[in-house]
């Protein structure tokens, strides 16, 4: 074991022996009733110290560096071994790939390669037609997109058993929340300064890159202005506009639509799904010759931004330099640390299929699997006791969870991408830019085949060494990958109410995903289908709104909580403690232990401009706020620890919100 992982180890054990000791309280009684997430984490996070690499720390972060840390010794390995290994196989596939990624010189002398003719036709495109061309072959051939001819093949939100065509929205860069924020303009000329540096280290001059950017920035404010928030991206109603391929081309009627979608293999569907349709109408607005210059620097820097990792080296080093300031970090992370994450990043299936045999246990398979069964059963007596949802709602609900498929651990069949996704040493003439382009490929000629078949349901979306989980409403399926099977978060030693308040409030948290303001609106089947009636929809509106106020009246370092942006996570963390409250009620030392590995769990620690960052564009409330806002507004928690009127974490009880209580 490594020096770094037996610290981790160490350091974990650690803290789970400050939470079940209490070493952490300090006997601060008071403290517990003003601030809890303060009262258990206070001596934890004082042990905490972001390094100058860092943005934040937290549980998922820490585990995740556990996880990898265990996949890097098989790379170490790799690269030492002087075998061959059999062409196709995972351990040839990862020495050849981690060769190209930490082969520099390779690396700088490839450049651009196999993607420069692309750049040189968006380049060099006389009109828009032409324009146009360019990137509908270079989506075809990679899945790079820009500003219009990116799609994705999707399950149908309204047949989840049949694919769609969904025509994806143009990159917005640094994003909407940042181009338009009211207190993020010195990220906005940070990230407009790196543009310039891109151009710049392609090849401009100062005031060609200077020029440039300043067309990309109007061509970005012009986009931003009409591009759907976050928060409604998850509104099937706005991002579900089905049109035929007449109605497309009178959509785009600056795009010769039958060439685009022929050129895509895309042509021939029933229907295409536009995601952004205000977004749509305005790129074809801008979609005209006085802007063509402006079109091509704004393609060419997207690309350049899209492979600066894997590239030359002065690409990564400005694109990591940028993040890095978006951030609040100061120092970059050390190469190898960065070849061997990149690596893993590659090649998911080859390493979740290494990590599975040593680091998941059937026994922990099972235990979870009956905490998940005893949630549902929870769940279903929740839903039940819902006065105002009508009788048939009430069914409909309980049949949601009755369906509802369960995924635990890993895949019983590997996807087929694993195998398609071979690499090329540099030995056979292969890079890291052409084993990434191939990867591209490879995704994109899957997503093909599976146009016109029947949506197979066991396929897995998330590797198993992923620590985190999660909740797909297509597929009305919850997943917990091996990764996050594991201390803090769950333990065959910690006791019955640490285990709730980990892992058993974790799946309590996706399965009320189901019900939040999203997912409640696909079915049993996984399609996009109201099926409650107008009056319930009218009241679980009005608790959603109380929902919002709650959540914003928060603050996190003086910024207030987007309790929009937050609702649908919100709703499930309240549904969550709802639920394992209920399965503990009347168990004051149970409850007592999962309050308290709930707000552990959920400690974390972050630079002030990820704090921002993550407030603009985190559908998350900040950490702090997940566990105070939660734990306040749930009755047990004022049972348990006697909370009065004149302490901090008090609401009053018609204050209280939630949905599934």
């Amino acid at each position: 074991m490594s020096v770094k992982k037996k610290w981790l180890v160490f350091f974990i054990a650690v803290c789970v022996a400050l939470l079940s000791t209490g070493c952490q309280k300090n006997n601060d009684e008071q403290l517990l009733r003003d601030d809890f997430y303060e009262y258990i984490n206070q001596d934890l996070l004082s042990m905490i110290e972001l390094s100058e690499r860092d943005a934040s720390w937290n549980w998922f972060t820490e585990v995740s560096a556990a996880t990898r840390n265990d996949l890097n010794d098989i790379i170490v390995e790799l690269a030492e071994d002087k075998n061959t290994y059999e062409k196709g196989s995972s351990e040839q596939k990862i020495k050849d790939l981690y060769e190209c990624i930490s082969n520099t010189e390779n690396r700088n002398q490839t450049g651009l390669g196999p993607l420069q003719p692309h750049l040189d036709s968006i380049r060099s495109a006389e009109n828009i037609e032409e324009y146009v061309d360019a990137l509908a072959k270079l989506s075809a051939e990679f899945g790079f997109s820009s500003i219009v001819g990116g799609y994705s093949i999707m399950q149908d939100k309204l047949d989840s058993n049949e694919y769609a065509v969904y025509l994806t929205y143009a990159d917005t860069l640094i994003g909407k929340e940042y181009v338009e924020g009211e207190n993020t303009g010195e990220y906005m000329d940070l990230y407009l300064e790196y543009i310039r540096d891109m151009l710049r280290e392609y090849g401009m001059t100062d005031s060609e890159a200077a020029q440039s950017a300043s067309s990309i920035e109007r061509l970005l404010r012009d986009i931003c202005a009409s591009t759907l928030t976050t928060e409604q991206l998850y509104d099937p109603s706005l991002t579900y506009n089905s049109f035929t391929q007449q109605q497309l081309q009178e959509l785009y009627t600056n795009v010769d639509i039958p060439k685009m979608l022929e050129t895509l293999k895309v042509d021939g569907q029933d229907k295409y799904i536009v995601m952004d349709l205000e977004q749509a109408k305005k790129i074809n607005s801008l979609l005209v010759e006085e802007n063509l210059q402006a079109l091509k620097d704004y393609s060419t820097f997207v690309m350049l931004n899209d492979t600066a990792q894997y590239a030359g080296t002065a690409f990564y080093e400005l694109q990591s330099d940028m993040q890095n300031a978006l951030y609040g970090i100061t120092q970059r992370w050390e190469d190898e640390t960065v070849w061997q994450k990149m690596t893993q990043d590659m090649l998911p299936w080859d390493f979740g299929m290494i990590y599975v045999k040593d680091h998941f246990s059937a026994d922990d398979k099972e235990e979870v699997e009956e905490m998940i069964h005893r949630i549902l059963e929870e769940y279903e007596t929740i839903l039940n006791r819902q006065e105002w949802m009508s009788e048939a709602t009430r069914q409909k609900a309980v049949r949601k969870l009755e369906t509802m498929a369960i995924k635990i651990g890993y895949p019983d069949q590997w996807p087929a991408a694993k195998d398609m996704m071979q690499v090329t040493p540099i030995s056979e003439g292969g890079s890291l830019l052409s084993n990434l382009l191939v990867s591209m490929n490879v995704a994109i000629e899957d997503s093909l085949s599976k146009l016109g078949t029947e949506v197979d349901r066991s396929e897995w979306d998330i590797s198993p060494q992923t620590v985190n989980a999660m909740y797909d409403p297509l597929n009305n399926e919850i997943i917990f990958p091996a990764g996050i099977l594991r201390e803090p978060f769950y333990s065959s030693e910690y006791s019955q109410g640490a285990n709730w308040g980990g892992i058993g409030y974790i799946i309590a948290h996706e399965v009320s995903h189901a019900f939040d303001s999203s997912g409640a609106l696909y079915d049993e089947y996984g399609n996009y289908n109201e099926w409650w009636t107008d009056e319930e929809f009218e009241k679980y509106a009005e608790m959603a709104e109380s929902i919002v106020d709650y959540y914003s009246g928060y603050e996190v370092g003086g910024m207030k909580v987007n309790g929009e942006l937050t609702l649908m996570e919100n709703i499930a963390d309240l549904g969550a403690m709802a639920c394992v409250t209920s399965i503990l009620e009347g168990d004051a030392r149970a409850l007592d232990d999962a309050f308290q590995q709930m707000a552990f769990n959920w400690a974390s620690k972050s630079t002030d401009s990820f704090a921002l960052y993550s407030l603009n564009t985190d559908t998350h409330s900040p950490d702090k706020v997940r566990v105070n806002a939660v734990l306040s507004s749930c009755d047990s928690f004022y049972e348990v620890y006697k909370i009065r009127k004149s302490d901090g974490m008090y609401v009053a009880p018609e204050n209280r919100v939630g949905i599934w209580q």
